[in-house]
């Protein structure tokens, strides 16, 4: 079914490119009246293409460096080698008066396609009235998907609800800018109106009501985040009244409230090992119950992405390494199974204090050992090892040596090497890499298949709690729905003492880790400027003793010198020179 409905959508796009520039200014009406509007193949094609335009997560074509984008610039994984770009690109990047750089989003042209859709589908003469209802509710979802983009970059943008025609006028092409609060509004009601004749099925990687659900309960917890947290600027073109917190967290609550209670979805636990079952969750694709909403690859089928090739350790088939090295600071948000804190005194890295794996990482959150290869990891029918060197006791002549020959393997072990790869264990790798989503089915060298989840049901519990922590807990349940999230990782049960602010944070931050969702986070939350803002993150040294089983290890730079920034007035980017010198009635962010 998923190589069908891939095949399909490439070969109605063919059939799209055919005709005569149909997205051009000047023919659109004519073709869409005439051809595009009144054929169901040239109509889903024209659909299918916004699909592709929308901004789902980041992959266009350089998968080292954009589909870890977010999570490198959230400061929870490195983008490789800091003498590479992609590095340099998010540790380096100084965002400044001319606009967002990397995380530059302005995506009025699919906006526009969008709109010429809404507007002429419905003026069909021979289409099916459900199916232009269904269509053109995908439509308006993609549209609002683009400018909840937006909205989390600049505040305020411009609101465009029509396509404007090739001979507008100044007055109409010259749009001033919505405020941050109309732009939320609009995405709300955009939603509150398809999610009324959304289908509850579609084929998956296709907009439904639950998917329309998830938008909005993400994007107005987002925006309560704003008002609660931030503060109104820019004549109100930036921020949110503080008043208007409520409305929003009540609108995100309900929003998660009818997919727990009325949609199909419930928490991934086909395996008992909490592990396994935590990898498998992002690699399933048969009847998985948690995911909502993917973007589809397949590979054969001419859509591919690198997450494999460009995050599998070196030693394990691919020919260079993982691009994504994690930090210590991310480890240490993954608590004890016995409930103890994941961030230990770090006086014990001083390369002496003999540490146990068995419990330092054994015991940790499985989700942990779900999300991230750490030394002993088991991956692909072998260990991932990035110990720089082996202390043992020499059977031949009782003397205790140290090795760091990654060929060498100790006498009388199980294969033990004397260091790990060399990829591993240098001067510059962290010593852990990301593991979640990494699929060991895939072949050496070949793009990956796996679906990218976009929206799944944990999320949405996380979303619930959030909220009713801010509301009081209207529901009374919602130690009971974080406490759901736990029993399926494998952790204890949280008191209701203990759910804090700082608690749900940290939990939303350990389940969704790697998943594109912890920058925003930090963001709309306002702690980026304390969490990124020229805050060194660490790398890990790990040395082991064979005899007692045990690492020492040494913590030192993560970046190697490299500064991350993120000061107060990136909150909101600049629009950048260009695009105020092309329209002036745009206003520009403070600080630029």
């Amino acid at each position: 079914m998923k190589n069908h409905i891939q095949f399909l959508l490439v070969s109605l796009l063919l059939l799209l490119s055919a005709c005569e520039d149909p997205f051009d200014l000047t023919p659109t009406d004519i073709i869409s009246g005439s051809i595009v509007f009144e054929d169901e193949g040239l109509a889903n094609a024209f659909l299918a293409d916004l699909y592709e335009r929308a901004l789902f997560h980041y992959n266009t074509g350089q998968s080292n460096f954009e589909m870890n984008l977010i999570n490198a610039f959230g400061g929870e994984s490195r983008n490789f080698a800091p003498w590479q770009s992609p590095f340099g690109r998010v540790l380096d990047t100084d965002f400044n008066e001319n606009g967002a750089g990397v995380l530059d989003h302005w995506p009025y042209n699919t906006i526009r396609e969008a709109n010429v859709f809404i507007e002429g589908l419905p003026q069909s003469a021979s289409l099916d009235q459900e199916y232009i209802t269904t269509r053109v509710s995908e439509a308006r979802f993609i549209r609002a998907w683009e400018y909840f983009q937006m909205v989390i970059r600049y505040g305020g943008v411009p609101i465009v609800t029509r396509a404007l025609p090739a001979g507008a006028s100044e007055e109409e092409l010259f749009v001033a800018r919505n405020s941050e609060q109309e732009v939320y509004d609009f995405i709300g009601a955009e939603l509150d109106e398809i999610i009324g004749v959304l289908p509850e099925q579609t084929e998956a990687g296709r907009v439904n009501r639950w998917v329309a659900l998830a938008l909005k309960s993400r994007a107005m917890l987002y925006a309560a985040s704003v008002a609660k947290f931030g503060t109104p600027q820019l004549n109100g073109l930036l921020g949110i009244p503080s008043g208007q917190a409520e409305s929003y967290y009540r609108q995100s609550l309900d929003a998660s409230k009818e997919i727990m209670d009325n949609g199909p979805f419930t928490l991934y636990r086909k395996d008992p090992n909490p592990v396994q079952n935590f990898i498998n969750l992002f690699l399933d694709e048969d009847d998985n119950p948690e995911k909502i909403f993917v973007e589809m690859y397949d590979f054969e089928s001419g859509k591919g992405h690198n997450w494999d090739n460009t995050g599998t350790p070196a030693g394990f088939g691919f020919s260079w390494n993982s691009n994504y090295p994690v930090y210590l600071e991310t480890l240490e948000l993954f608590d004890f199974i016995d409930g103890t804190s994941g961030k230990v005194d770090r006086s014990i890295y001083d390369d002496a204090t003999p540490i146990d794996p068995k419990q330092y990482f054994g015991q940790r959150d499985p989700r942990m050992r779900a999300s991230i290869f750490y030394p002993g990891a088991p991956f692909k029918g072998g260990t991932f090892y990035s110990h720089r060197s082996t202390d043992y006791t020499d059977p031949a002549t009782g003397q205790v040596e140290r090795t760091t020959a990654p060929g060498f393997i100790i006498p009388g072990s199980d294969g033990w090497p004397g260091s790990g790869h060399p990829r591993h264990r240098g001067g510059n790798p962290t010593g852990l890499l990301t593991r979640k989503m990494i699929n060991p089915a895939t072949p050496d060298g070949t793009p990956s298949s796996t679906d990218v989840t976009i929206f799944r049901y944990g999320e949405i519990l996380l979303n619930y709690v959030e909220a009713a922590f801010y509301l009081g807990d209207p529901n009374g349940d919602m130690l009971a729905v974080i406490n759901n999230l736990r029993d399926r990782a494998g952790m204890p049960e949280l008191s209701a003492d203990q759910l804090t602010q700082d608690r749900i944070r940290q939990e939303r931050r350990v389940e969704l880790a790697f998943e594109s969702q912890t920058f925003w986070d930090l963001r709309r939350w306002r702690i980026a400027v304390e969490e990124l803002h020229m805050v060194q993150r660490h790398r890990m040294h790990f040395r082991y003793n064979y005899d007692s089983g045990t690492y020492t290890v040494e913590i030192a730079d993560g970046d190697l010198g490299r500064i991350r920034l993120h000061p107060e007035e990136n909150y909101y980017y600049a629009l950048g020179l260009n695009r105020i010198a092309d329209n002036p009635m745009l206003a520009e962010n403070p600080g630029y």
